[in-house]
């Protein structure tokens, strides 16, 4: 799993930096019953292994975004190139099957149970994984959401409105219980103003202990390709806190496996290739620890048990060049909570002849 995770926060680097050279690809790893199971597309199609064993489950149907369901028997995956449609793989079966052909957002799968959450352009719906041709409607008008952590129901925002007079209304975050009853509100998002806008959010993530929620506060599209509000917000709605502003990429922001630590990577702009810090914030009202030394950036990371954390970094250039051959290569890093750091690959401003294709479990 270490080797796979490390591997994957590799590829994204790699992919980022020579995406017209390399073929696309997406790893996703979870346990299943026995040897650890592998999920990743490989030229368009969903493949998993487990050991040696390789299973191709797809063929020409434009896969990405494959996830696996809580135990390890479902995959969800978008289909064609416009990701619209969802679907669902049970792994010993030979074909899998549509949930929607609507998708306007994020899937998620439920923590406790075979669940399929996800966002229509109508608004929020589930299924079970054995009926998705009856999808349950939770929510209408939603922008992010996520599973309550005991798969009770949801976490949601609302979409902002356009006023008559020209401002937007607030985005309102409300906890949406499964059955008859009805939604709770938690917090809406301050109103526009010159250091805050916000017309929606991202997807939710729980820290560990279920205390704190993380997410981007959205301004329109156009500005939020280069700058969103990181915010956090207590479970009970009672404590909402702006952290920093970033790109809009939810891979960079993720709680530590224990406690209500949030490691994210900050700085505006959409280009990976410039200012951007990995910093760690202990939540609430933890000053944010700078992890990136001037001169670089980070552009992915993981973190690797509770206290370190693996990132993707690479020299930050003078100026931004159009010829990829000329960007400087990412390498890893490992950060620990003290002064202590590590390479696992060496740092370099040439590209090497080969892309790897893994990284050594004694790293």
């Amino acid at each position: 799993m270490l080797i796979l995770r490390k591997w994957a926060i590799v590829a994204g680097a790699v992919v980022a930096s020579l995406s017209a050279t390399i073929p696309s690809a997406s790893v996703r790893a979870e346990p299943a019953d026995g040897s650890p199971v592998a999920a990743f597309v490989r030229s368009g199609d969903l493949w998993v292994k487990q050991g040696k064993e390789e299973k191709r489950l797809t063929r020409g149907e434009f896969v990405r975004n494959p996830r696996w369901s809580r135990d390890g028997r479902w995959i969800a995956y978008t289909r064609r190139e416009q990701e619209r449609e969802l679907w669902v793989r049970r792994l010993d079966e030979a074909e899998g099957r549509l949930v929607s052909a609507k998708l306007a957002g994020g899937f998620q799968w439920a923590p406790d149970r075979n669940r399929l959450a996800y966002l229509t352009e109508e608004g929020l719906e589930w299924i079970d994984a054995e009926k998705p041709d009856r999808p349950a409607e939770a929510a209408k008008n939603i922008s992010g959401f996520a599973w309550w952590p005991d798969g009770s129901g949801f976490v949601a925002s609302t979409r902002a409105e356009l006023l008559p007079g020209g401002d937007w209304s607030q985005v309102l975050i409300r906890r949406i219980p499964l059955g008859a009853e009805q939604p709770q509100a938690l917090y809406a998002l301050p109103r526009q103003s010159a250091s805050f806008f916000a017309v929606g959010t991202s997807a939710f993530k729980w820290s560990e202990d279920g205390r704190w929620m993380a997410f981007f506060a959205t301004p329109t599209a156009s500005l939020s390709a280069d700058a969103n509000t990181l915010c956090v917000l207590s479970a009970d709605g009672a404590t909402f806190q702006k952290l920093d502003v970033m790109a809009n990429n939810e891979q960079w922001f993720e709680w530590s496996e224990k406690g209500n630590r949030l490691a994210y990577i900050a700085g505006e702009g959409r280009e990976a290739t410039t200012n951007k810090r990995l910093e760690v914030a202990s939540v609430p009202l933890g000053k944010p620890a700078l992890y990136t030394p001037a001169g670089f950036v980070d552009q992915a990371f993981d973190w690797k048990g509770a206290d370190r954390i693996v990132a993707s970094r690479a020299a930050e250039p003078s100026q931004w060049t159009s010829h990829e051959a000329e960007r400087p290569f990412p390498f890893l890093t490992s950060n620990g909570t003290g002064a202590r750091r590590s390479n696992f690959t060496s740092a370099s401003h040439r590209r090497p002849a080969n892309v790897p294709t893994a990284v050594s479990s004694s790293s």
